[in-house]
Order: structure tokens, then C-alpha cells, then sequence
């Protein structure tokens, strides 16, 4: 991995697609059609600072993911620290400038959220499920982020609901991955204070909260049958996931599921825009 792969990966950049795309999917949630220059800017400026948190909090675990997560940039020594720390510097001031440009109130939501994700990683990450809450909520606020970039926040609260239960489900199916070095730090995760047994329970419990959820749009009248169709994939990974919590009773030797659920937040926005585009042609 050359250095500059390194520079590239660092700040996750699916994760940033990601946040790019519900910023793009909340302006669709709207009651009125956004500006391409202004869903660019939000859209772009949500997912620079997607990244300088991501950077930021690798910065900060490089001794946990020499255990958990080994060929990352930092512990797999392709990055200096002082690097990702300037990467990460100056993705929030890109990703914040871009935000203001777009409008005052989209500048301080992205200042607010920098300065969560770096409080996340400093001091909230070892705190009993409430790193994993606001990690959450910052993934849930693209979309009234993105909504908001076309005038109004619209439908954006109905995928923001189903973002922040999702993410919290896979937060703590990722603590549960992360024991092995999240014990030898000391941290006071979910699973390391409750066990992974009960950490398991909770995140099954969420998940479930997630799927009777997302029945809510189509029972409301917001979004109809091909919604409830597109639904299916996403149920059927969550099954899935679930089930492997399961049968592996909480001990899990890697990241698989966790990466699994990010497929499945693909896939739930797939749901979204289907919905949408069943609202737009009616």
C-alpha cells in the first residue's frame, strides 16, 4: 500500500459515499427540488467530514486496531499519526467551509457534528452506549441535512429514524467484534461492562425495533407496494445478521457482520429512493 492509497483509504471513503448518498436521498425527502449546486455542496461537505472523523478516530485507536483492525493506513505503519492528523484537520475545514458556502445553518450543523465526532473519539467512545448514540445520531442527521438543502425537511425524519436505529445496531455489533482490543485498552463498551451475550440482545432488540419501523411509511400512505417490496433484501440481511449473533453466541473473530451491515445500509436506501420515486410519479 503506497502512501498515497494510504491518504485515500484512511478517511474510509465508502462511508463517505454513503453519507453522500443519503445527503442526496434527505434533498429527495423534501417538498421541493434542491439546486444541483446546492445538493453538490451538502452533499460533498457532509462527506468531508464524514471522512475527518473517520481519520480523526483512527488517529486516536491506533493501539486498539493493531489488534482489531491491523491492515488499516495507522497501525499497519503506512501513515505517520502527524499525517492523518493534518488529513483529518483539513477534511473538517474543507468539509465545513463547503457547508457555509451552502448556507449558515448547514455551516454550524457541520461545525456541531465536527465537533462531536472528535468528542466521540476523544472521550465518548469509552462510555457505556452513549458513543455508540451519537455516532447514530450523526449518521440519521444527513438526511434533515440534506432535505434542508432544498428549502424544507420534508419526509427527511422517516429515513433518519430508520439511519439512527440501524447505526445503532451495527455500533454495537461492531463493539462486540472490537472485545479483544477494546479489553486490552480498558474501555467501557457495551459488550466488555454487560457482556457480549446481553450487547447481542440489544442490538437483536434494535434491529427488530428497525424492521417493524420501516412497515411505518408504507401503513402511513407515504410510500406504496414497491416499497414494501424493496424492503425484502433489506429484512432478509438483517434476518441474516441476527441469526449469526445467534449461532456464534456473540463471539465474533472479525468485522464480517459488520461489513455485511453496511451493505445493508446500501440496500435500505435503495427502499428510500424507491419510495420516493413511487411519491414523485403519483
Amino acid at each position: 500500500m503506497s502512501q498515497l492509497s494510504a491518504f485515500f483509504l484512511l478517511p474510509r471513503p465508502l462511508n463517505g459515499l454513503i453519507t453522500a448518498l443519503s445527503v442526496g436521498i434527505g434533498a429527495l425527502t423534501a417538498n421541493q427540488a434542491p439546486t444541483w449546486p446546492a445538493l453538490v455542496l451538502a452533499a460533498l461537505s457532509a462527506a468531508l467530514i464524514n471522512g475527518a472523523g473517520n481519520a480523526f478516530n483512527d488517529l486516536m485507536d491506533i493501539d486498539i486496531d493493531r489488534i482489531n483492525r491491523p491492515l488499516r493506513p495507522l497501525p499497519a505503519g503506512r501513515l505517520s499519526p502527524n499525517a492523518a492528523q493534518m488529513q483529518s484537520l483539513l477534511l473538517a475545514l474543507a468539509g465545513c467551509t463547503l457547508a457555509f458556502l451552502l448556507s449558515p445553518s448547514h455551516g454550524l450543523i457541520a461545525l456541531a457534528v465536527a465537533a462531536l465526532l472528535a468528542f466521540y473519539s476523544i472521550s465518548l467512545k469509552n462510555s457505556l452506549l452513549w458513543g455508540n448514540v451519537l455516532v447514530a445520531f450523526v449518521g440519521a442527521i444527513a438526511f434533515p441535512y440534506g432535505a434542508l438543502a432544498a428549502g424544507d425537511m420534508g419526509r427527511s425524519w422517516v429515513p433518519a429514524l430508520f439511519a439512527l436505529l440501524f447505526h445503532l445496531g451495527r455500533e454495537i455489533v461492531k463493539d462486540i467484534e472490537d472485545v479483544a482490543g477494546d479489553q486490552i485498552r480498558g474501555e467501557r463498551t457495551l459488550p466488555l461492562s454487560w457482556g457480549c451475550a446481553q450487547a447481542a440482545l440489544l442490538a437483536a432488540f434494535v434491529y427488530l425495533l428497525l424492521v417493524g419501523f420501516t412497515w411505518m411509511p408504507f401503513f402511513m400512505g407515504f410510500y406504496g407496494a414497491l416499497y414494501a417490496l424493496a424492503l425484502l433484501p433489506v429484512h432478509a440481511l438483517v434476518g441474516y445478521v441476527l441469526w449469526q449473533l445467534y449461532r456464534q453466541r456473540a463471539i465474533l473473530a472479525d468485522d464480517r457482520l459488520g461489513r455485511l451491515l453496511k451493505v445493508g445500509m446500501l440496500l435500505g436506501l435503495v427502499a428510500i429512493v424507491v419510495g420516493e420515486i413511487v411519491v414523485a410519479l403519483g
